[in-house]
């Protein structure tokens, strides 16, 4: 008989706590929503300048009332345009205001004069432990707000430029394209992670998916937030640097510029002659960034440590300088930086 009553106990924990799940799923995905970017390309064929356009999806999280959302950075960050589905309230274009791309986070913002968005509390994430239950809702293969279940398997870090240490949570519930961006939850409905990626070996969920911890998002995006580039880019090494005659051993290849963009403010311009030197890909025709400031670019990571830390030392307002060479000739640009503090409530 004891043993009987024991099971009953069981079962009834059990049942509690999927119907538990259920009830969370009706709270929370109303602040998950589907992310369609479209992206502006160009080529060069047949000696003439084609343009074509490519659309991809991913999910993402409203954290405040005015339509913040977290998503990941490679979703959003080659995007020229943006636009968000909202359970319930239908399609916003949206815009980039932050991301981190050494994580893999984003912060976007729906364009609008709305300040009753449904959104979701963001957690301490040291605060869950291995081994505990946690659930993702996202857009897998364009399946919009998907649950999983799975557990914490373990914490990833990292590293990161500066010394930072990125924390990426492990789990099994399953992951797959068109998840990435989408919210970790943990066993109260809070935050804990931002989807990033999975390792696998057939293309497809393996249980082994990985999300940018919370307390790394809530440093680099909203306490400290960086700058949004919108730029894609190869640093040259110096034998291909030498063939484009550039007059130092290294430099940053521009190949393309997203529009509404830091980049596209400061006034670069991306390439559209596709080639491959010395085995590597790159589009050509585009500026090659000499320095940065007072930092010239020598292809060294400290340089880099050194560039990120002078534009977060400059002060929202005072414009950052960019020293270029486009076509032959050495020119000056800079743009304003913006104001990229985030203020949640």
């Amino acid at each position: 008989m004891k043993t009987f009553f024991i099971i009953c106990l069981s079962l009834i924990s059990t049942l509690t706590s999927a119907k538990d799940y259920s009830s969370l799923y009706k709270k929370l995905d109303q602040s998950v929503v589907v992310i369609y970017a479209a992206t502006d390309l160009q080529h060069l064929e047949n000696n003439k300048a084609v343009k074509t356009k490519t659309n991809s999806l991913g999910t993402g999280s409203i954290i405040n009332d005015e339509g913040l959302i977290l998503t990941a950075a490679h979703v959003v960050n080659d995007a020229d345009e943006l636009t968000v589905d909202v359970p319930e309230r239908g399609h916003f274009k949206a815009k980039v205001l932050a991301s981190y791309a050494p994580a893999d986070i984003a912060l976007i913002k729906i364009i609008s004069k709305y300040d009753d968005f449904k959104y979701i509390q963001i957690a301490d994430s040291d605060k869950t432990t291995i081994g505990e239950e946690v659930f993702i809702i996202g857009t897998p293969y364009g399946l919009s707000h998907t649950l999983t279940v799975g557990h914490l398997s373990g914490r990833r870090i990292h590293p990161g430029s500066d010394k930072l240490k990125l924390e990426f949570l492990q789990t099994d519930a399953a992951i797959n394209q068109g998840n990435s961006g989408g919210p970790m939850f943990n066993q109260s409905g809070e935050l804990i992670g931002v989807v990033s990626y999975i390792q696998t070996q057939s293309g497809g969920n393996e249980g082994l998916g990985f999300a940018a911890s919370s307390n790394l998002v809530k440093q680099m995006l909203i306490e400290l937030p960086t700058i949004w580039f919108g730029t894609k880019f190869t640093t040259l090494p110096s034998g291909i640097a030498a063939a484009l005659n550039i007059p130092q051993k290294s430099g940053l290849l521009i190949e393309r510029v997203t529009k509404q963009s830091f980049a596209d403010a400061v006034g670069l311009q991306g390439g559209i002659v596709q080639a491959k030197i010395e085995g590597q890909s790159l589009v050509l025709g585009g500026d090659v960034v000499l320095a940065v400031g007072p930092h010239t670019i020598t292809g060294e990571p400290l340089v880099f440590e050194q560039i990120a830390n002078y534009i977060k030392d400059v002060k929202a307002g005072q414009r950052i300088e960019f020293t270029v060479m486009r076509k032959g000739h050495i020119i000056k640009l800079s743009a304003a930086k913006p104001n990229t503090q985030i203020k949640l409530i």
